[in-house]
């Protein structure tokens, strides 16, 4: 049953499986149309009281910031929960870095909902209605070169089964994050010697400065004109940078 519809979004209860399904016609273009149509799936929330709600987002290219994610939690999943939603489902739309920022948001933001994504929305239903609490996932990949498009762009395509949808996101999300690390700081990088090089590597591994010295066969006074030197030119302030920059580089 259709219970409400405008140019943006399509509400449908259905009242068997006491669900929403919710469904964009066209992605919000502004934080103002994005608030305008949760307040009113709220309200509806509240006079329905349904048990699941699902979000089809095959049209959704709205980026979602921390700012808008904070808003949301307080007018939309904090009310929806306390009117009886238990279970909420995301079938991933076609701009899967839109859909990373909506994932990343309900990390980050601690929400009081743990939506799970899907990638059709058949599998989103069978989760809703079943009495596990995570689908089974197998996580085989296979990565496929399909040519050059008419724009000289390489075509890349990732074969992944579709249960495991949220993971192959999360790799894209962790790629671009290594990526812009890469060039934010790759000049930092090329200043380091090839000795300062060898001593990041060993203190990802977490060994104190005795351990790391005796290893190289050098003084810990040595040791720590080189540390210090590193963490000068690389502006580090704890393993979890040395590990970054570790990984990121390609040290190991």
């Amino acid at each position: 049953m259709k219970v409400y519809e405008s140019d943006l979004l399509s509400i449908h209860y259905e009242k068997k499986n006491n669900c929403f399904v919710q469904f964009w016609k066209e992605s919000p273009e502004s934080p103002e149309d994005l608030k305008n149509e949760f307040l009113i799936f709220t309200d509806f929330c509240k006079e329905y009281k349904p048990s699941n709600t699902l979000w089809l987002q095959e049209n959704f290219c709205f980026p979602i910031t921390y700012e808008i994610y904070n808003w949301i939690e307080e007018h939309v999943n904090i009310p929806c929960v306390e009117n009886g939603n238990k279970k909420v489902a995301f079938v991933v739309g076609k701009d899967v870095l839109v859909h990373l920022s909506v994932m990343n948001s309900f990390k980050e933001g601690k929400s009081i909902i743990s939506p799970l994504h899907f990638a059709t929305e058949k599998e989103a239903r069978i989760w809703m209605t079943e009495t596990k609490t995570n689908p089974t996932t197998n996580t085989k990949i296979t990565i496929l070169f399909e040519g050059v498009d008419e724009e000289g762009n390489s075509i890349i395509k990732i074969k992944r089964p579709s249960s495991d949808i949220s993971n192959t996101i999360k790799s894209f999300g962790a790629l671009i994050e290594e990526n812009n690390f890469i060039k934010t700081n790759i000049s930092k990088f090329t200043q380091l010697t090839k000795r300062e090089k060898e001593i990041l590597v060993i203190f990802s591994k977490g060994m104190r400065h005795q351990e790391v010295a005796d290893e190289l066969f050098i003084s810990v006074q040595t040791l720590r004109k080189h540390w210090k030197n590193i963490k000068n030119k690389l502006e580090i302030k704890s393993l979890v940078d040395v590990i970054l920059y570790v990984n990121a580089f390609d040290m190991e």
